[in-house]
């Protein structure tokens, strides 16, 4: 698990992303190309291998699992955790599909997009190749993903890199500010090498509960909380969005410390490095130091003369609304 507890720039994995109920994209300058898919235009800008399906809404016929005439039913595909389940039909039998039965399915999908006025249509076929468990936690499960423009043979991978497996989530996430954006009829699969699926390889599974205590002693109280809050943190803290407006402050493979005050912690200190700063799910309550300062101190730590704000107890959990620390081993002075 240390091997994966790095920063990460990207939030969800390389290549498009599409957002919104329905798979429509729209907005000025967005330029479709094949074999594969570049999708460019302002706030939508993100280039390169690979398929990043955010915003999906799985309703009504298009999946087609390892065979001609199946189509799924009902409400569609529904997810549990990161499993997804559903009901098909096939030669008028109805059949319940879950979990490792979407071994070879096609989501047959339709990006449409708005140039200069009119409406510009691609469709791309999205295959799932297989199904893992992960290792360390039996309710994620890893998606290894391919995708191709329908009218073009060429498979590619899913996440930019063959081998990279997908984990997918409910809800999706702002690529702009980062924020998650509650939606129970959206499924976004995010990338093992990028910050929402690392998150969950963690532990800080947003469908998942642990335990929360305060207080010692006779006075300790404790609760089973969600670990969607702790996920969302988790993101802010590997992307180092010190002021949770979408903005890193670090690059891909520096590696930190991480730690809760969960009971049992999901993870545990590990190192005497020191303390970086605290986490929320709205970006860092406080920091004593940033990890990259050549990429320039956060303007929302900055005192109006332009210094670093200063914080005493920054690393104890003193703030109640912390839910997670970083430590950073810092370069010696020269």
């Amino acid at each position: 698990m240390r091997s994966i507890v790095v920063n990460d720039t990207v939030l969800q994995g390389p290549g498009i992303v599409i957002q919104g109920p329905g798979i429509v994209i729209q907005g000025p300058g967005i330029v479709i190309q094949g074999p594969g898919i570049v999708i460019q235009g302002p706030g939508i800008v993100i280039q390169g291998p690979g398929l990043v399906l955010q915003g999906i809404q799985f309703n009504g016929p298009g999946v087609v699992i390892q065979g001609p005439g199946v189509v799924i039913q009902g409400p569609g595909i529904v997810i549990q955790g990161s499993e997804l389940s559903g009901v098909v039909v096939k030669d008028g039998v109805t059949h319940d599909v879950s979990g490792l039965d979407f071994i070879g399915a096609e989501l047959q999908l339709q990006l449409k997009a708005v140039i200069a006025g009119e409406d510009v249509v691609e469709d791309v076929v999205v295959r799932i190749n297989d199904i893992k468990q992960s290792d360390a936690y039996d309710d994620v499960y890893l998606y290894d993903l391919t995708y191709r423009a329908k009218d073009s043979a060429q498979w590619l991978p899913y996440c930019g890199t063959p081998g990279v497996a997908a984990i997918p989530m409910a809800n999706y996430w702002n690529v702009e500010t980062g924020d998650r954006i509650d939606n129970d009829k959206v499924v976004t699969f995010a990338c093992a090498n990028a910050a929402l699926a690392k998150c969950t390889l963690l532990g800080y599974r947003p469908w998942a509960e642990a335990t929360n205590c305060e207080g010692k002693g006779k006075n300790q109280q404790c609760e089973d909380i969600s670990l969607q809050d702790h996920h969302q943190a988790c993101t802010r803290m590997l992307r180092a969005d010190y002021c949770g407006d979408g903005r890193s402050g670090t690059v891909n493979g520096t590696a930190i410390d991480v730690y809760d005050d969960l009971s049992p912690e999901i993870q545990t200190q590990f190192t005497d490095w020191p303390v970086e700063a605290e986490w929320t799910p709205e970006g860092a309550s406080c920091v004593n130091f940033v990890r990259h300062p050549e990429l320039g101190y956060p303007g929302c730590f900055l005192k109006k003369n332009g210094k670093p704000k200063k914080f005493n107890k920054c690393g104890s959990f003193d703030d109640q609304d912390s839910l997670l620390i970083s430590a950073f081993s810092k370069p010696s002075p020269q």
